[in-house]
């Protein structure tokens, strides 16, 4: 292919004329491949723009070829680039350096996160709604990852552990590892049993604002309800304020402009009955009585919507019966339940086709961050995270392939004979 270029070539209609001869070698997974190409510089324009013909014409990705590339994006979203050579290695290929993986898997992480505004409306307009589907469900979440971050100057060291061995290389520049709370969110489309038929999963860092996740579970919404309007809409997730006000926002979006006239609302029963069972430990001290209580409450909440008022009763009922130095934990509880129990009616959930739980977020925080993320010695940058986690979800939104349909164009122009 590089021999084929002639003097003068036209790049997506723009001329350019040779510039210099030169030579690179570029990545494939059947080893390196030295090739003799000439760089190109554009006709009319002092000092313009070089461009490597060769590299535009063929697709070349962050110095490999779009299969090596796209094994990189596929293997970065699933684990670290030390496994994912040892993976190609078994399977007879001749991959490059684990530093040449790490470089394109990060290239393509920044290339992701950059083109994800532009390519995720071209995926979803291919989309279609599962069949069977009655209802779309969406949750947002948080959870923990360690963060690299620099110490300020002014800052004391946190303790470090003695080495055992003295130090080879120079020191890297003070850093500190704190735990930040990163953003998943779900749009989940369900059958009439609430049963999960596909997943769209999205993931944000710490620093980033969860309006901008918000903003994409609309829009999955929003292309769901205009293919099939009478789909039934639901936040279900925990009881998390912050997150409430998010989801909802998103939703009074879609009622404005005239898609959506009202949704369900539903905390995770999973958590409610944790917090029920944690107030019952309070008021009552029989484990017996404790439990035929829990399971009456348990079975109740598949049958009446009212079961959350008897919790109540029952709850607001041994208030000054319990010790007074565990009466605040107990209003706690009370407030707690007070202030959502009519996003507690799961009889209206259900017959809505809805989940009553945000499993489906809550796996997604262990799918997307937990099991990428959170590996031993594990630890990261903002930019990159934002990189591993886009690709992660992604692919566990099964949006890899089209997706890298489209991006990888970025890397490649026409090319011919000016």
């Amino acid at each position: 292919m590089a021999d084929s270029f002639r003097d003068e070539i036209l790049v997506s209609g723009v001329a350019y004329q040779l510039h210099e001869p030169g030579s690179a070698t570029y990545h494939s997974l059947c080893g390196p491949l030295p090739v003799a190409r000439p760089s190109y510089r554009q006709v009319g324009v002092r000092n313009g723009p070089i461009v490597i013909a060769l590299e535009l014409a063929a697709g070349l990705v962050e110095g490999a070829t779009p299969a090596l590339a796209y094994s990189v994006a596929h293997g970065y979203a699933q684990h670290d680039m030390r496994a994912h050579k040892e993976h190609l290695e078994a399977a007879h290929r001749q991959p490059p350096s684990r530093t040449t993986l790490e470089r394109i898997a990060a290239g393509l992480g920044h290339a992701a996160v950059d083109g994800a505004a532009r390519i995720e409306p071209m995926v979803r307009r291919t989309e279609r709604v599962p069949d069977e589907t009655v209802a779309v469900s969406i949750g947002l979440d948080r959870t923990s990852v360690a963060m690299m971050e620099d110490r300020p100057a002014d800052a004391p060291p946190k303790p470090e552990r003695r080495r055992l061995r003295p130090r080879q290389r120079r020191a890297p520049a003070p850093f500190d590892v704190n735990w930040r709370m990163g953003y998943v969110g779900t749009v989940s489309f369900v059958d009439a049993h609430g049963e999960s038929l596909r997943t769209v999963r999205y993931a944000a860092a710490a620093c980033d604002d969860p309006r901008e996740l918000v903003v994409k579970m609309t829009a999955d919404v929003r292309s769901a309800l205009k293919r099939q309007p009478d789909l039934k809409v639901g936040i279900v997730q925990d009881g998390a304020h912050e997150m409430w006000n998010r989801t909802r926002e998103g939703l009074q979006t879609l009622r404005g402009e005239g898609l959506l006239a009202s949704w369900e609302e539903g905390i995770d029963r999973y958590h409610l009955l944790e917090r029920i069972a944690d107030a019952m430990t309070i008021v009552e001290p029989d484990s017996e009585a404790r439990k035929r209580k829990l399971d009456e409450w348990r079975d109740g909440f598949d049958i009446q919507d009212s079961t959350i008022d008897k919790v109540e009763y029952f709850l607001r009922s041994r208030y000054l019966l319990v010790p007074t130095d565990k009466r605040e934990a107990l209003w706690d509880h009370l407030r707690f339940i007070g202030n959502n129990k009519d996003r507690m009616r799961y009889v209206t959930l259900r017959l809505a086709g809805l989940p009553v739980g945000s499993g489906v977020t809550e796996s997604t925080c262990k799918t997307v961050f937990g099991h990428r993320t959170k590996r031993s010695g594990q630890r990261w940058r903002v930019p990159t995270l934002r990189g591993v986690v886009t690709l992660r979800a992604l692919l566990q939104s099964e949006r890899l392939p089209p997706f890298w349909q489209r991006l990888s164009l970025r890397y490649a122009a026409n090319v011919e004979a000016a």
